[in-house]
């Protein structure tokens, strides 16, 4: 018997022609871009990316803020920094350890806000294109949704500092993405995965995004309430893959509370909830925040309110029909019109804040404005349409071209203004704080790992300088909610032996909000009515600079018995003493 050569196995398949494959390739890139929205997107995502490079080359050494301190401070102590900064109750994440890694790495800030706030940013655009068309089926509605999520104001603001509001986004349309993916159009999720396993993925990443910012938990609400609204509930209870999702998602909740929380949820949730307060609709004028303009009107906040009220009148005139109904129009509609009722019922009767919050904190609620306006960007010149065929039929293109071209400028126009409202604020922003900034790295610079700083300010000073940081009060035994004490209390604390590493004092005229023996800042109006700093004090050290008459006694030392105060530097606001020991 024979053996037939294992050779000529393979004789009758022909190799592959890399010249062939290359050109397979290149002809299907050329197709993809043929397809007019596949190159409209590109062209969006571009901007998005060019607009948020650009703005981050102008702000990635900028001075943190208080919140951008307190999670970067502590994320420097994880990392073995010698600092003991602890993050506040309020702001523990998960984003804190995952810089704590980037840090371990050697990695600088700068590439560590690229990685962390810039790229996610990015990719919201690119999610919010796809999101959308799972959601409705519709291009047109995708590009415009994708467009507004690249030029909005406050999304490229957000990204530009060490928030945890832009990581948190991201994986919460990321969640929605998978789930109208996966659970909503059966599809592979991300081309690869089973979709049974939709829910399970979801629940996952609504997790996470609880972990890098424990607010933005309504994004589970959304998908909980959108699935009792268009399914049975016993077909919901009957899918194992929910219960798996379900059982998965409660362990991860619970081990990511054990481990990275240093407040528990209970006491974390105490701080938001406010039933002393009244009921107010103040949060309903968020949306005037989000599409701010310089010029004072933006047509996209008008565009939002109508294209709101047109799908609720959509999800009105369908209900007792919705779990029935598949089309994608009406399922969208809900599922965002959702996203809205659920975020401003939880502002409105549950934290209930006596002003408005910051607009990072509604970004629940941001890609359901988006939606709104671009439902009724495309809505209107659609019934334009159908009502001139009904009655000028020969004038019914050219009216429906005329309100299609208005359309698309209404949201051109308020994109600019989204625009140029970004370049103001982020351009105007990137020195705030800078003197505290520098005193603190002017301090890391002269001082040993065990010195202490006193300062009004800590979390910012603490991640410079890389020192612990008191505030006054905490050395004399105050409470740290009434930092009323007499500069006799602090000097006698300072004289104690258990307080010889306290060598260095902060004083910063922009955080006013100080003891009275340490700072006081003066006003006065102008002729125009302009609200302006007219003198800055600091009375323990005799020192006066007024502004109004061009007059200042800076005093180099001062003392006291067996202390003295030395002036080191002065760095814009900030005054930085040395505490001398006779």
């Amino acid at each position: 018997m024979e053996i037939e050569s294992t050779n000529n196995v393979f004789t009758n398949i022909k190799p592959e022609n890399p010249a062939e494959e290359f050109n397979k390739r290149k002809d299907k890139i050329v197709k993809w871009f043929k397809d007019p929205y596949n190159l409209t997107f590109s062209l969006i995502l571009i901007l998005g990316i060019v607009l948020r490079i650009y703005y981050f080359n102008l702000t990635k050494s900028q001075p943190l803020w208080w919140d951008e301190a307190d999670y970067m401070a502590y994320a420097k102590n994880l990392a073995g920094y010698s600092t003991n900064w602890i993050v506040t109750g309020e702001h523990s994440s998960t984003f804190c350890y995952v810089v704590a890694l980037f840090f371990k790495l050697g990695l600088s800030e700068a590439v560590i806000k690229f990685c962390l706030e810039i790229i996610p940013s990015i990719l919201l655009v690119f999610l919010t294109y796809y999101l959308i068309i799972f959601a409705y089926d519709n291009k047109k509605l995708a590009l415009i949704s994708s467009f507004l999520m690249a030029i909005s104001w406050n999304v490229l603001f957000t990204s530009l500092r060490f928030q945890v509001d832009i990581p948190a986004f991201f994986l919460g349309i990321l969640s929605m993405f998978v789930f109208f993916q996966g659970y909503e159009k059966k599809q592979k999720i991300f081309g690869l995965i089973n979709p049974k396993w939709a829910i399970t993925i979801t629940l996952f990443l609504v997790v996470l995004t609880y972990s890098v910012r424990r607010a933005y938990f309504l994004f589970g609400f959304f998908f909980l309430f959108y699935m009792l609204c268009t399914k049975p509930i016993k077909e919901i209870l009957k899918d194992k893959y929910n219960w798996i999702g379900l059982i998965f998602s409660i362990a991860i909740f619970f081990l990511i509370e054990k481990i990275f929380f240093t407040q528990s949820i209970l006491s974390a949730s105490g701080t938001y909830y406010h039933p002393e307060l009244p009921i107010t609709g103040i949060d309903l004028q968020i949306f005037g925040s989000f599409f701010k303009d310089l010029a004072g009107f933006n047509p996209l906040f008008y565009l939002f309110w109508i294209g709101l009220a047109l799908i609720t009148i959509n999800i009105i005139f369908s209900l007792g029909y919705i779990k029935k109904l598949s089309k994608p129009e009406v399922r969208g509609d809900l599922f965002f019109l959702l996203c809205w009722v659920i975020t401003m019922s939880y502002f409105i009767f549950y934290q209930r804040t006596e002003g408005l919050g910051d607009p990072r904190w509604y970004y629940p609620v941001l890609l359901t404005c988006f939606v709104c306006i671009s439902r009724l960007a495309l809505v209107i010149p659609s019934f334009v349409k159908t009502y001139s065929e009904t009655n000028f039929k020969q004038y019914s293109k050219i009216i429906f071209y005329a309100f299609a071209i208005i359309s698309v400028l209404l949201i051109l126009y308020g994109g600019y203004y989204q625009y140029q409202h970004a370049d103001y604020i982020i351009k105007n922003k990137i020195d705030s704080f800078n003197g505290i900034k520098q005193a603190g790295l002017v301090i890391k610079d002269i001082s040993s790992p065990e010195d202490i700083i006193i300062s009004i300010p800590r979390p910012q000073p603490a991640y410079y300088s890389e020192r612990q940081v008191l505030q006054p009060q905490e050395i004399y035994n105050k409470s740290i909610n009434n930092p009323q004490g007499t500069f006799e209390d602090f000097l006698n604390a300072l004289s104690k032996p258990e307080n010889k590493n306290v060598k260095y004092i902060i004083v910063s005229f922009s955080e006013p909000v100080s003891p009275a023996w340490i700072m006081k800042q003066s006003y006065y109006q102008d002729s125009s009515g302009q609200v302006k700093v007219s003198k800055w004090e600091i009375p323990f050290m005799d020192t006066v600079i007024d502004f109004q008459n061009n007059n200042q006694d800076i005093k180099q030392l001062k003392d006291y018995d067996s202390i003295q105060f030395s002036l080191l530097s002065i760095k814009d606001e900030c005054f930085i003493y040395k505490i001398n020991r006779k």
